[in-house]
């Protein structure tokens, strides 16, 4: 895989805090940077990928009408608590 450069413009305090964070960490801004970058993709993804679930069991119960009962889905979930095994 190969590595581009990508600019970025921050605001003064910003790459002042980078470069304060940098130095504790012994880490430069750009890694800073990069592990920030890296982070928040994971994070979004994660949540992009509930959001599709979300949207596509909304969609399933649209068609079928199929759905659990408040009450079904707390049991099930209490036992989770104390971890009893459930089929």
């Amino acid at each position: 895989m190969s590595n581009s450069t990508v600019g970025l413009r921050l605001g003064e305090e910003t790459r002042h805090r980078l470069e304060a964070l940098g130095k504790v960490r012994e880490r430069t801004p750009h890694y800073l940077m990069k592990m920030a970058v890296e982070r928040f993709l994971d994070v979004e993804e994660a949540l992009e990928a509930e959001r599709r679930l979300v949207k596509d069991c909304w969609k399933k119960y649209e068609l079928t009408g199929e759905s659990i009962r408040h009450t079904d889905a707390r049991a099930w979930a209490d036992k989770l608590d104390v971890g009893a095994e459930f089929p």
